[in-house]
């Protein structure tokens, strides 16, 4: 069996609750896999700023993959970006507004809000090294570099209609998914988990067989379709149980951490 030196691993649901919260056991693995030969790298929806917080917390210093895919990079550089379109950012944001619903702008690495739904930014915010500013209006942020957009929809009718329509209207320009039940991600074609990784396994050289990806979310399913082995975490993506290899319980039950053990670490 090819010997695995990547591990890459969506956090929210995954190395974590949503919560923050997470087991000794997953922080003794990440422990372990520093002092080993091969690489952790987390890979998620968050921007640079909260992925880094996560990071720090562990004390990695791997590029990460952020903004969905959209970038990857370290705290001195910008590896790999596919930023949304300027005109295109623009259109997302007028329909998102249109529909009322509360969107994040994301913008040179400072996320923007015209809603300071203290809710919403809270459960967003906490825990995750997220700050944000708020705008009166987005007409008054000069875009340039928009790694993604942000919708959180509470409905779950009104999300599954945005998602279908906007699916269909940008085909082929927008890759857009669900990350969470309230979620919704917005990006470039060229930007997602699983394009991020390639670029990693080029930089690297590794091969698929040499890389295992952990995911929990829609969001993470082109992740995994990257790697030599796959991953589900918990039963939130029926869509990522149908193409992972491994399916296991939740992040509190430390399946994972028996998986990379195992598999990773050859315990």
């Amino acid at each position: 069996m090819t010997k695995v030196k990547l591990w890459v691993s969506d956090i929210d649901g995954t190395i974590m609750n949503y919560d923050g919260s997470y087991t000794k056991r997953m922080s003794d693995l990440i422990e372990k896999i520093k002092k080993s030969d091969a690489k952790l790298v987390l890979a998620t929806g968050r921007m640079f700023m909260g992925a880094d917080y996560t990071a720090r917390k562990f004390n990695l210093d791997n590029p990460v993959i952020c903004y969905q895919g959209a970038v990857v990079r370290t705290r001195k550089e910008i590896l790999w970006q596919k930023p949304l379109k300027n005109e295109i950012a623009q259109e997302i944001i007028d329909y998102l507004r249109k529909r009322n619903i509360h969107t994040h702008v994301y913008n040179n690495d400072i996320l923007y809000v015209e809603d300071d739904n203290k809710k919403i930014m809270h459960d967003y915010c906490y825990n995750r090294g997220t700050t944000y500013e708020v705008v009166k209006s987005f007409d008054d942020i000069k875009l340039n570099n928009v790694p993604k957009l942000l919708g959180v929809i509470l409905d779950e009718n009104l999300m599954q209609e945005v998602k279908k329509d906007l699916q269909e209207r940008y085909k082929g320009i927008l890759t857009i998914v669900q990350s969470s039940k309230i979620y919704l991600e917005i990006n470039d074609i060229e930007a997602s988990k699983g394009k991020a990784l390639d670029f990693l396994k080029e930089y690297w050289n590794l091969s698929d067989d040499e890389v295992i990806a952990s995911g929990d979310q829609d969001n993470d399913i082109d992740l995994l379709k990257h790697a030599g082995l796959r991953a589900c975490v918990g039963s939130n993506s029926q869509k990522l149980k149908e193409i992972a290899q491994y399916h296991l319980k939740s992040v509190d039950s430390d399946e994972l951490v028996d998986l990379i053990e195992s598999l990773v670490l050859c315990e």
